[in-house]
């Protein structure tokens, strides 16, 4: 069983055997028709070879958009939900095709970097259930050179008897040095004043543990997001990766928490609380409406919060100047968030079961005088009608 097939037009073997060295060099087992057995039928081997591979990339170009064979190849591979399309030319996939997302190879030249290229390297790791092997290994580190070997002085014959025993006097004088430097040496074991428990419980601070405790921030899932997959629904993982444990599943038009991040596995959080890993692929970010979640503002502090102090002092127009309609929204819900309000809007309800702070115990609460002012201000940031 291959990890990939390529379909491709004959006028482009020269273009698709950089494609097929590109991806053997990746770290995936290729097939294409140039490894046709002389044998066999060409429609029994192309049917068995598409089926039995993991992804199969579509090369588009001119030639190849008016082939039936490469059509009837790139629909095997459509409905198996393995297809890949490229294209080499400045062409567009034919109908119906066209409707599915397709990588610009126009102008690649084998850089591993191209835009184009990392969108097939993604799709392959996605379908073949590894990620690419990096293109090169850096080079070994040269070794380090050995000094040359000093040649002995010989000593003329008529001094051999006066030298001998003055070279055996330094030598000794050498020996009795090192001894007294190595006995004067203090011990490289630490001081044993700090209690063996202390001591103990203290990591060292080039530890794994206490590097990452100090590198890893605090995370904030501040944005709303939905699937974007023709399956209906996307696994949430353990790690970062399709061959980690499935912890969470979400459904297409159920609404999530996630966050800008770099690489193409992000984090995001069910309104269950579920959290981990999804694929960058299918998320896409619901720009506004109900439920999204406020872009944090450079008053937010450190818990979470848009105004930290709006349920004990009352505030100004001039606390509120400069918040979006969404910024509003949810500092004016911080206000019933801190009195354990539990929400019915799942939006709400994911973005403030983040916080540790956040108890929900009741469907109802009661406001002071200064949280009701405080959230009809808000209420008229938010309705734009202050």
């Amino acid at each position: 069983m291959v990890d990939v097939f390529i379909s491709y037009s004959r006028d482009n073997k020269a273009r698709v055997a950089d494609i097929a060295a590109a991806v053997t060099a990746a770290g995936y087992e290729v097939w294409w028709d140039a490894e046709l057995p002389p044998h066999r039928s060409y429609g029994d081997v192309i049917t068995e070879k598409i089926g039995n591979a993991k992804a199969a990339i579509v090369v588009w170009s001119h030639q190849s958009a008016q082939s039936e064979w490469v059509r009837a190849e790139a629909d095997v591979a459509r409905n198996q939900k393995k297809l890949v399309q490229t294209a080499i030319d400045d062409v567009m996939p034919p109908l119906p095709f066209n409707q599915i997302q397709f990588a610009d190879l126009s102008d690649w030249q084998g850089e591993p970097g191209h835009r184009g290229w990392s969108k097939v390297l993604m799709s392959l790791e996605e379908l073949c259930g590894r990620e690419a092997v990096q293109s090169a290994a850096p080079p070994p580190p040269a070794a380090t050179p050995k000094p040359a070997p000093v040649e002995p002085q010989v000593q003329p014959a008529a001094q051999k008897s006066s030298f001998l025993p003055w070279a055996l006097l330094g030598l000794a004088v050498v020996a009795l040095a090192l001894l007294a430097w190595k006995i004067l040496q203090p011990s490289s074991a630490p001081a044993t004043n700090t209690p063996a428990t202390e001591a103990a419980a203290t990591p060292a601070a080039d530890t794994p543990a206490a590097t990452t405790a100090a590198a890893t921030p605090a995370e904030a899932f501040t944005l709303a997001a939905v699937i974007d997959d023709p399956d209906g629904f996307t696994n949430i993982r353990a790690g970062q990766g399709s061959s980690t444990a499935i912890v969470g599943k979400v459904l297409e038009g159920e609404k999530f928490l996630t966050y800008k991040q770099s690489g193409q596995w992000w984090r995001v959080r069910k309104a269950d609380g579920t959290t981990g890993f999804m694929f960058r692929k299918y998320i896409r970010i619901v720009e506004g409406g109900a439920g999204a979640a406020a872009k944090p503002s450079t008053a937010s502090t450190a818990d979470g919060a848009i105004i930290a102090d709006s349920s004990t002092r009352a505030l100004s127009a001039a606390d509120v100047a400069g918040l979006s309609a969404d910024q509003a929204r949810i500092a004016r819900n911080e206000i019933f968030a801190r009195k354990g309000f539990r929400f019915k809007d799942p939006g709400l309800q994911a973005h403030f079961g983040q916080f540790s702070w956040y108890r929900p115990t009741s469907d109802t609460v009661d406001l002071s005088a200064t949280e009701k002012a405080n959230v009809a201000l808000l209420k008229s940031v938010e309705t734009g009608t202050q």
